[in-house]
């Protein structure tokens, strides 16, 4: 199988857990009797873990080899998510959690550097469009589990043993990634230089309220429903599937349409579009819909404002604000959900659409100050 073909799979993989606690959270909540803030712990575990596996990708690829770190990361993975299958105490699965988020962020660092080094950019765009793949699969598979009348652990249990499966054939194929492995050149300017610049700190604020106001998204649509709107636990379930297959079809049909439009005119026609569906969304109009329509206007942002990166900045300083991109980002998913959880329970649920209308607003004012360029 080539390469490619394998990191598709890997990013797949990388999708299937990502949105499990989220779309199951009115079935877990209920099991473990926790508040909801109990998912933003579970998403701050997640996130904590991804990053800190982020920032050590590169020496443990250099000492393990690129090959061998994506079959001990993809085991990590497995063996949290089986471990959540098993229904632990809640503090083991917030620790699950946690090395849900090491394997994952070892192998999104690892497989990025060597997409960049080897593929080429396109191919980027598919990666991330088939990780939206394995978000779109996994609730979807634990929608249609918890209809067919199966508790929340038959999900988890499913995704576990897609990914042993995976990890099994990766470690078959381990050899063949040293063939292809490259070294990236490492970045021209410190951390400092980069941030001195103003667009490089409206970018990184981009990305981190980007990315929280779709985790959120993607999150609390299930809670949200379940708990104002009279949808059952698997009607829930089934709406975050719709948000993450809007998402995924978007980023995959990016590639088709950014040239013609510029990236810089979608990004500023696509942003009200989010405003539009959040403010819908909250006032109850059309869930579905909505829903639909605020993951197919998120799609392209992330990579679109990725892919401007050098353009905006220069290529001296390009490599060092993607990793601080990257860093907001999962920032933003450890924290923004967390704090969306607790506005939940001290206002209630019905308060967290709104917020999400907020900071879709944000993003759009942000964006819209980006400069344009060629």
């Amino acid at each position: 199988m080539p390469l490619l073909a394998l990191a598709f799979l890997a990013f797949i993989g990388l999708g299937l857990p990502d949105p499990m606690p989220g779309s199951l959270w009115p079935a877990l909540r209920p099991f473990y009797g926790v508040p909801n803030a109990g998912l933003g712990v579970i998403l701050a575990a997640n996130a904590g873990g991804y990053v800190l596996a982020g920032l050590f990708a590169a020496r443990l690829s250099a000492a393990l080899g690129i090959g061998l770190l994506l079959v001990v990361s993809l085991a990590a993975t497995a063996v949290a998510v089986l471990g959540q299958a098993a229904a632990p105490p809640f503090l083991l699965f917030i620790a699950l959690a946690a090395l849900l988020g090491a394997g994952s962020g070892a192998v999104d660092a690892a497989m990025n550097a060597f997409a960049a080094a080897r593929f080429q950019p396109r191919h980027l765009n598919w990666l991330h469009g088939f990780w939206g793949v394995g978000a779109t699969i996994g609730p979807a598979a634990a929608a249609a589990l918890l209809a067919a009348g199966h508790g929340w652990q038959a999900g988890f249990l499913l995704v576990g043993l897609a990914l042993a499966a995976l990890t099994l054939g990766f470690l078959l194929t381990r050899r063949r990634w040293a063939e292809g492995e490259a070294r990236a050149e490492g970045p021209r300017h410190g951390a400092w230089t980069v941030l001195r610049n103003p667009v490089a700190r409206l970018q990184v604020a981009i990305f981190f309220l980007y990315t929280g106001l779709e985790a959120g998204a993607g999150q609390w649509a299930a809670t949200i429903l379940t708990a104002g709107r009279g949808a059952s636990p698997a009607e829930g379930a089934a709406a975050a599937t719709l948000f993450f297959a809007a998402l995924t079809g978007g980023r995959i049909g990016l590639g088709f349409v950014v040239d013609r439009i510029g990236p810089d005119r979608l990004l500023r026609l696509l942003a009200p579009v989010a405003c539009l569906a959040t403010l819908a969304f909250a006032s109850g109009l059309a869930d579905l819909p909505a829903l639909a329509l605020l993951g197919l206007a998120l799609a392209p942002i992330y990579p679109t404002v990725m892919a401007r990166t050098p353009a905006r900045l220069g290529a001296a300083a390009a490599a060092q604000a993607v990793g601080l991109q990257v860093a907001a980002a999962m920032l933003g998913v450890a924290v923004l959900p967390a704090l969306l959880g607790l506005a939940a329970d001290l206002a209630g649920a019905a308060v967290v659409p709104w917020l999400l209308a907020a900071l879709a607003l944000l993003v759009a004012a942000l964006i819209h100050r980006l400069p344009a360029r060629r």
